[in-house]
């Protein structure tokens, strides 16, 4: 680099032109820089006045060689100082139309000597050619054309310099503009940095400009792009950029156009394609053109091409297909972000004539099934990312886009509800807290869809809201209709009024509140939704409608989300439980071990491996036995013959009580010595201890089994280590009956229950609203504090909003030894509590 200090004068004098790359930023600077600037140029104007020489430094200009610099053409590309330089140029034109509206002479001189080149034709007639965005504004202030109509950055630069010179004129000095025009032409300090032609003008811009002010990912893409467009950047901005850009940002915003960035990346790179790095990706994609400019075109002519795709997802309106139109309008207002690269590449391929209309229609159904069954049935969205990232890759011209979007969902580690987990969880589940606002909203429309058909299409408007038929509160009313079949009205009213049996779409929800059945039942009557007159058929409501409705519902959403592939289903998620597969894989031919010895060697507890064995027929399953050597009656193996006759063909002994020979028995130590383990040496063999499944009731065997196979034997292990603890101190638990397990370790004190946590197969639910009834919690601070003491583990965010609600965490937290110790000493504070309430 050369280096050197000059001024605006010297810099711009003479014939040439400064160009602005496309790989910059446009003009941006605002009222703040300007207004500092003016102030910099008054100050030194005042020092002028009074015979002063300084100078005020204003900052560098880095320069390079333009590829079309030669002995008769003088261009330089602005790498860095773009914004003060096209500043001073505005603030030129300025001074310059100031002055004119006085002496007309002063046009011609200040643009002759210093904004244009007098005899170049088109583009080459300004010494400053911004960036295409910015050109005509800028070119429109050097013509002095823009009869003050120029709009953006450009033109609220011109005009803030227009209104300051205005404010600044003295009637008594008929030279005080003139020394403002010398100001900023003289007394202006800048360092000139010319780089060498053979430098890398892009990356002198992008460490320049890491401690500017900070370019967005796609300010950065953008500007590598057309680093590597020396030649045909000008074209390609005019035919593809501009056209994407402009598209997109103006009908949904810059983040728009971050979103189809990464989109596009995820399309070319899959599960390694992450939102904080996508600046980075692209730069990798445009690298492995290797500097082909024609290969860089086509790079841009596809993110324009996908640009299109996105504008489609978000806002449908010009989809012909009515079918594809209704489901990506319900994406789109789902917020159904993680499944946009799945959508992206349907409509690639249906583009490129590799699938039908009829396909991606049926393929976007699958996917809203996917959404919508799991939101019903209270599944976690964590993992949705890289659940569509994958399907996105399997993709393909190969095979119909719908079976394989059906085929790749439907695997039972990726949770999507059969119809009977479906029904159950409508019947049982508390619909209203699942999800968010506008996706309860969206699944009752559906519903309600389904009762008329060409139901109005002012079911979404805002003014349409779910309303509680038994409401939130329960009245002394209320109470009476719901235990008039001989039920408990609370029971009733704490397992029903979330459901969406109770739940319905109104007009009137803030006049029906907490109104007796027989009053809201003719209110209701006045609505024109055909899915709340059904409601009103009834003469009650009380457990036998809601749950009667809900079953209605149920089969309408069967029918409305199909469901996942049963032949795909496959056993529950095997590869969770692989090391203990590979454990029964390496125990040797006549010999045995113990549930106890395979707990300790995968890291998990004693009752989730047992109850695994007894759930999943295993290889070598028959090799595991109970402590005393017997044949354990519950365990699962590949052969149908009896476990002691299979051991005995391989050469365990047995004695006449049918206990196996212990010297054949592996130990803990001796298993992971066979698989190879880290560390084998040094594990300690743990006593066998008995674990009897046939102690277990059926709903506990299933919470087991369910937390098994829906978290892995980490959360099995965490899980039975908490109902341990709880056993050794009161062993008392709940087991949820319905279709979904449920383990909530309760005591009993002063002839009241309480519990703190309501256990899932994939999460820990917090109770707040049955707490609430129960003292001492009912008291607001209370509460608080048991959300605050939860809230210290990690993993664990508990908003104060839901105090009075049942909100939860995901149950693998638990594996976390720092959340382990913070959720068993609130356990214990929890318990302190309730005593302490009773106390004398």
């Amino acid at each position: 680099m050369k280096a050197g200090e000059t001024t605006l004068r010297e810099l711009i004098r003479g014939e040439q032109q400064f160009v602005i790359p496309l790989y910059q930023r446009t003009y941006s600077w605002g009222f703040e820089q300007l207004d500092r600037l003016w102030t910099d140029v008054v100050n030194q104007a005042g020092a002028l006045a009074a015979g002063g020489s300084t100078t005020h430094f204003l900052g560098s200009v880095v320069l390079a060689p333009s590829p079309n610099l030669s002995p008769t053409t003088s261009q330089w590309i602005v790498v860095d100082g773009q914004q003060r330089l096209t500043t001073l140029m505005l603030a030129l034109c300025a001074i310059r139309d100031h002055l004119a509206a006085e002496d007309p002479v002063h046009f011609a001189r200040i643009n002759e000597l210093h904004l244009i080149n007098k005899f170049k034709q088109g583009d080459l007639r300004y010494r400053l050619l911004p960036t295409q965005v910015d050109r005509p504004a800028l070119m429109a202030c050097v013509d002095g054309t823009h009869h003050g109509q120029v709009k953006g950055a450009i033109g609220d630069a011109y005009q803030f310099f227009r209104s300051r010179l205005s404010a600044t004129e003295d009637p008594a000095d008929p030279h005080d503009v003139e020394r403002l025009e010398s100001v900023v032409l003289d007394r202006l300090a800048l360092v000139q940095v010319v780089v060498e032609k053979d430098d890398n003008a892009f990356r002198i811009f992008e460490s320049l400009n890491n401690t500017g002010m900070p370019l967005s990912p796609v300010d950065l893409i953008r500007n590598y792009v057309f680093m590597c467009l020396p030649n045909r950047g000008e074209e390609v901005y005019r035919h593809h950029w501009t056209p994407l850009q402009e598209g997109l940002r103006a009908k949904h915003g810059n983040k728009a156009l971050e979103t189809l960035m990464y989109l596009v990346l995820v399309l070319n790179r899959g599960e390694d394609a992450t939102y904080s790095d996508v600046y980075r990706g692209h730069q990798q994609l445009l690298d492995e053109t290797g500097g082909d400019e024609k290969k860089v075109e086509e790079y841009v002519a596809d993110l324009a091409r996908r640009a299109r795709h996105l504008e489609l997802i978000l806002d449908p309106k010009d989809e012909p297909d009515e079918r594809i139109r209704g489901a990506l309008a319900f994406l789109h207002e789902w917020q159904a972000q993680t499944a946009y690269p799945t959508i992206m590449r349907l409509l690639e391929l249906r583009e490129d004539g590799e699938a039908s209309d009829d396909e991606v229609a049926r393929a976007l159904t699958y996917i809203e099934s996917f959404l919508v069954r799991r939101m019903i049935a209270s599944v976690s969205t964590k993992n949705l990312n890289r659940i569509f990232q994958r399907l996105t890759g399997r993709l393909s011209p190969d095979e119909p886009v719908d079976e394989t979007v059906r085929s790749a969902l439907s695997p039972a580690r990726l949770y999507w509800p059969t119809d009977e987990q479906l029904r159950a969880a409508i019947r049982t589940g508390a619909f209203y807290w699942q999800g968010r606002a506008v996706q309860r909203k969206l699944v009752l429309r559906r519903l309600a869809e389904t009762f008329k058909q060409n139901e109005p299409g002012w079911l979404s408007s805002k003014k349409i809201t779910i309303e509680h038929v038994m409401p939130q509160h329960l009245t002394d009313a209320w109470r009476a209709e719901l235990g008039a079949d001989g039920d408990d009205p609370v029971t009733v009213h704490d397992e029903l009024v979330h459901t969406l049996g109770n739940l319905t779409l109104t007009a009137y929800n803030s006049e029906l509140g907490d109104m007796p059945y027989s009053d809201k039942r003719k209110r209701l009557g006045q609505t024109g939704i055909a899915m709340t007159h059904a409601i009103v058929e009834q003469p009650h409501w009380r457990r036998t409608q809601i749950l009667s409705r809900a079953d209605d519902l149920a089969d309408r959403a069967v029918t409305i989300w199909p469901g996942p592939d049963e032949q795909e289903r496959g056993e529950p998620p095997q590869r969770d439980w692989t090391p203990l597969h590979d454990a029964l894989a390496a125990i040797p031919t006549g010999t045995w071990t113990t549930v106890a010895a395979l707990s300790e060697v995968i890291g998990s507890a004693p009752i989730p491996v047992a109850v695994h064995l007894s759930s999943v027929p295993l290889r070598n399953a028959h090799r595991v036995l109970s402590a005393e050597g017997t044949p354990p009656p519950e365990f699962r193996h590949l052969d149908d013959r009896d476990a002691r006759e299979l051991l005995t063909e391989e050469g365990v002994v047995f004695d006449d009580d049918g206990r196996a020979d212990k010297a054949r028995r592996l130990t803990a130590r001796e298993l992971a010595q066979e698989l190879k383990l880290p560390g084998a040496e040094d594990m300690q063999d743990a006593e066998p201890a008995d674990i009897d499944l046939s102690k277990l009731s059926e709903h506990e065997h299933r919470f087991h089994r369910q937390v098994g196979d829906r978290s892995g034997p980490d959360v099995a292990r965490a899980v039975s280590e908490l109902i341990d603890l709880w056993r050794a101190k009161f062993n008392t638990f709940w087991f949820g009956t319905s279709t979904t397990a449920r383990c909530s370790p309760y005591l009993r004190h002063g002839g009241t229950d309480y519990w703190m946590l309501n256990i899932y197969p994939d999460s820990v639910e917090i109770p707040f609203t049955a707490l609430r009834r129960r003292p001492p919690f009912d008291d607001p601070a209370l509460r608080d504090e048991l959300r605050q003491r939860l809230n210290e583990a990690p993993g664990v965010e508990i908003p104060e909003s839901k105090l009075g609600l049942y909100p939860n965490f995901p149950i693998a937290v638990l594996t976390d030894p720092a959340a382990w110790d913070v959720v068993v000493a609130t356990l214990e504070w929890f318990v302190a509590q309730v005593h302490k309430h009773s106390a004398p």
